[in-house]
């Protein structure tokens, strides 16, 4: 039986390129470092799985004990000229965010409010394409808003419409929901349940659950040690303690 809170490694990934744009560094891994993070799942004995997998074979505590998802957000279409291949070339799979409004469109809420360039995401076709490769496709709103900034009734709005839209596009289920930002609503997993998720996904989380999962960064200054580090159980274990203290620190900051 699927636990109530997953257990695993969550890495959260954006781009993956040489020489990005300098407004994309900070969201961007080199070919390198990502062959490295690879490398360190293999190294560890650790499997590639998405959240389908995990809710259609309802795995349990021991079956997902080497296990870790690769999580990738916005669908930038530039994953298909290396991540994607190498992903399929080591037979791992990985779990896919798009937020639906902007399909075959770029990434507006970048450009208009941080400057950034403008990045082509990925089409309808390209996430079919996905789709049977293998891998998941989750969504990660409709409009790419804030969602603990709005009014319960719009955030669930844009939590629905965006596994509509998807699951009528791709013709399967939509397990997964990964918060624009990484920002959680009040009453996230009443809403997500509603609509129908089984899974979701922010970066810090005070008190983690299958509705509100850490993930964690590769960032390009991680060596392989850091990697492997973030990859350790005993990461996950001082989250628990780390993350709750960070987000009251920036609520502090901010008061």
């Amino acid at each position: 039986m699927t636990p109530k809170k997953l257990n695993i490694p969550i890495v959260m990934l954006h781009h993956v390129a040489n020489q990005p744009h300098p407004s994309l560094k900070k969201w961007c891994i080199s070919h390198n470092k990502f062959l490295e993070l690879l490398d360190g799942i293999e190294q560890n004995g650790l499997a590639t799985t998405t959240f389908q997998e995990i809710w259609e074979s309802n795995f349990n505590e021991i079956q997902l004990k080497n296990k870790v998802i690769i999580t990738f957000d916005d669908c930038a279409a530039a994953l298909f000229d290396f991540a994607i291949p190498e992903l399929l070339r080591r037979k791992m799979k990985a779990v896919f965010y798009m937020p639906s409004e902007h399909i075959d469109g770029l990434n507006i809420w970048d450009i208009e409010e941080h400057s950034m360039i403008s990045v082509k995401l990925m089409n309808a076709v390209q996430l079919q394409h996905l789709v049977s490769l293998g891998m998941e496709i989750g969504s990660h709103g409709e409009k790419h808003i804030k969602l603990d900034t709005v009014s319960k009734n719009l955030a669930y709005t844009d939590m629905l419409n965006s596994k509509k839209t998807l699951e009528g596009l791709l013709n399967t289920k939509v397990y997964s929901f990964a918060f624009p930002y990484g920002k959680i609503p009040v009453q996230h997993q009443q809403m997500l349940i509603k609509a129908g998720y089984k899974f979701g996904l922010s970066i810090y989380s005070p008190y983690e659950k299958n509705y509100a999962l850490r993930r964690f960064a590769i960032n390009e200054t991680d060596d392989k040690q850091t990697i492997n580090m973030k990859l350790n159980s005993r990461y996950r274990l001082m989250r628990i303690f780390y993350d709750p203290i960070l987000l009251l620190k920036n609520k502090l900051f901010k008061a």
